[in-house]
């Protein structure tokens, strides 16, 4: 068995190749082409496994040589400290330090999502995206107006019904109303892209139909949520426990201890986009008025019981994520006999 570390660029490849007691008995680089990477493939005779770091390019690395080796490995470039924290750092060393990471069996992989669940994934992150863009967009213009000493609280200046009353008290501050047409001009495009992803993510959601309807019976949970639960906990099988869930979803504690001495406070790792689905879902628990399901009656059990609020959030987005990877992996919706109201 050769084992192959691969230094990925958008241009070159670089590409060393160990033997089967870990010596190296090649390194080159080829273009970073489907073309020249099969034919690098074709050219190393026997079975192989090979590695390379995540990156924007590692899918299509990965799609183009994996029906060429044994196994192919896609590994976290956050866990490779023998790169990371090198003195000695080039694409030389880097593929170099990967194949021998690989001899030696040190590598943590990433998790390969199924072609349907990888595009929905890609609709999700756009999604997102768009979203971040757009509040951004809203967050400059509110500053605009500020820096000319309107104040627009709320969402009015957003809205076309009010915007002419917005800039007619700007052009008495300022005489950078081009610059204000363009603000708006952004505000609107982002819109106009923001509801055409929610479009396509209606498509992309389409195989996992029923997965959806389960997941939007969920309190606080809604499509954009269930669209993105759906896309990175896949089938609900992904993760073996509870505990592996919630660092994922980014409700996990993060240890400090010795001794029995120490601390633990909430975890700064995970998938932002999961952490916001389950913790806006928490809040909107919380601030329901009634307690019209089990989760907002375990909500205010645990603040009449003196727990603390941040934590209580916390908690509640940690049996949201569980709820939903039951929902996934047993293909049910949610019910409230399941719960109970003790903090």
């Amino acid at each position: 068995m050769k084992h192959i570390g691969m230094d990925i660029d958008s241009v070159m490849t670089h590409i060393s190749v160990l033997s089967e007691r870990g010596r190296e008995i090649l390194h080159t680089k080829v273009p970073t082409r489907e073309t020249d990477l099969i034919a690098f493939m074709m050219s190393v005779p026997g079975p192989k496994q090979v590695t390379l770091e995540e990156s924007q390019m590692a899918d299509f690395v990965v799609r183009c040589i994996e029906p060429h080796a044994s196994k192919v490995i896609r590994c976290l470039p956050q866990h490779n400290r023998l790169i990371m924290e090198s003195e000695e750092k080039c694409d030389r060393v880097d593929a170099r330090t990967l194949a021998d990471l690989l001899y030696m069996d040190r590598l943590k992989a990433v998790h390969h999502a199924p072609w349907e669940y990888r595009q929905l994934r890609e609709g999700v992150r756009f999604y997102w995206i768009s979203s971040r863009e757009l509040a951004i967009a809203k967050n400059r213009l509110k500053a605009f107006y500020l820096f000319n000493g309107i104040h627009c609280s709320g969402d009015k200046v957003y809205s076309p019904r009010y915007r002419t009353v917005f800039i007619e008290q700007a052009g008495k501050r300022t005489a950078n109303m081009s610059l204000l047409e363009q603000l708006y001009q952004q505000i609107d495009f982002c819109k106009t892209k923001k509801a055409t992803h929610i479009r396509i993510l209606r498509e992309l959601v389409q195989p996992f139909r029923q997965d959806m309807k389960n997941l939007i019976t969920h309190p606080g949970i809604g499509f954009i949520g269930a669209c993105t639960l759906i896309a990175y906990l896949e089938n609900g099988w992904r993760l073996k426990n509870k505990r592996k869930l919630w660092k994922y979803c980014g409700v996990g504690v993060r240890r400090h201890e010795s001794a029995g001495k120490g601390l633990r406070k909430a975890s700064r790792q995970g998938n932002r986009y999961l952490k916001d689905v389950v913790m806006t879902a928490a809040a909107t628990i919380a601030n329901r008025r009634t307690a019209d399901n089990a989760l907002t009656g375990m909500w205010r059990a645990g603040i009449a019981a003196g727990v603390a609020g941040d934590r209580m959030r916390r908690n509640m987005a940690r049996k949201v994520a569980v709820l939903v990877q039951r929902s996934l992996r047993f293909k049910e919706e949610y019910r409230d006999d399941r719960i109970t109201t003790t903090p």
